[in-house]
């Protein structure tokens, strides 16, 4: 079944991804990730705050069950409006439908319960079906506003200036869009951050049910509201680093040389530091390498192997 459906998609559904999914959702495609994701954010927010806003609210938005609550109905009416065979159309919800599950433990055995929501997991057509399902969430101020997507993981980012703040209006519209589809919000997990960078103008009171932090983690790296600041997110990669130096000091103990030393270094220590090091890591923020350098030196501070940080970035970046 898998290898059929591999050819339905190459041959009926691929093209159409590229044409018919937004240039907002950054997961599922080629050549696009989640460093070009947090790029444009950071982007918009520095060019709303250059352009004179007062702040930029930022509010990162969770969904509950995002994959397992689709609707197969809906996703079969968002199919028939695009410019897909019919045919495909029909497979794909023949495909969806009169699916079955039952939970086996121990030997024991449920009966087998019908489901009739959800884009099967570990699936070649679920990717896109997600995608073209969250496709039509869009911002009510396109032009201002910005909506950025990464599978279920949403952020919506409004600039606030000389009094107009449309953040309310599109988190309404967020919540009308979600109830019409049968999504479900989970507002427990919706969280608002104000970027302001040096700004002492005051911040817009805060959206009722939705909690509003100092920080907030999008993709993995933890920014704050000055934009350009990023020691919370090296606190982070330093600490997971540090755990895993315990890994590196065993395998010296036992022998290790330092060729292999280095490699294990790249593998389990500097794939942290890589991650969307093109947001955080930019020449103005030299400091926070010569930080993790001074970490790496004194957890290695007999020589016995050189982990030259900055080195090892510029090797990574050409």
């Amino acid at each position: 079944m898998r290898l059929f459906e591999r050819v339905v998609y190459k041959q009926e559904i691929a093209s159409a991804f590229k044409s018919v999914i937004g240039r907002d959702q950054f997961a599922y495609k080629e050549r696009t990730n989640t460093t070009d994701a947090l790029i444009m954010c950071l982007h918009h927010w520095l060019k709303c705050l250059d352009e004179g806003a007062d702040s930029v609210r930022v509010i990162s938005f969770d969904y509950k069950k995002a994959f397992d609550s689709v609707s197969h109905n809906i996703i079969c009416e968002k199919l028939k409006t695009r410019e897909i065979n019919p045919y495909t159309i029909n497979w794909i919800i023949s495909f969806l439908a009169n699916r079955k599950q039952r939970v086996v433990v121990d030997g024991i055995e449920t009966v087998y319960v019908d489901i009739n929501k959800g884009v099967p997991q570990g699936t070649v057509l679920g990717p896109f079906l997600f995608s073209l399902m969250v496709n039509d969430i869009k911002p009510m101020d396109a032009q201002n506003n910005l909506l950025v997507k990464f599978a279920d993981d949403m952020t919506t980012s409004v600039p606030v200036k000389s009094g107009s703040d449309s953040a309310e209006a599109e988190v309404e519209s967020i919540q009308n869009w979600s109830e019409a589809n049968q999504r479900t919000l989970n507002l427990s997990k919706a969280w608002e951050m104000v970027v302001h960078g040096g700004s002492m103008k005051p911040i817009p009171a805060p959206i009722v049910g939705i909690e509003r932090k100092s920080w907030l983690k999008l993709l993995g790296v933890t920014f704050q509201e000055n934009p350009c600041c990023w020691d919370l997110h090296i606190d982070d990669l330093l600490s997971k680093a540090s755990g895993r130096m315990y890994i590196l000091r065993v395998c010296r103990c036992y022998g290790y040389s330092a060729d292999q030393l280095s490699k294990l270094f790249d593998s389990l220590i500097m794939s942290l530091f890589y991650y969307c090091i093109e947001v955080w890591g930019s020449a103005l923020q030299k400091k926070y390498l010569d930080r993790i350098d001074d970490r790496i030196d004194r957890s290695f501070s007999d020589g016995l192997i050189v982990m030259d940080i900055r080195q090892r970035v510029l090797r990574y970046l050409k």
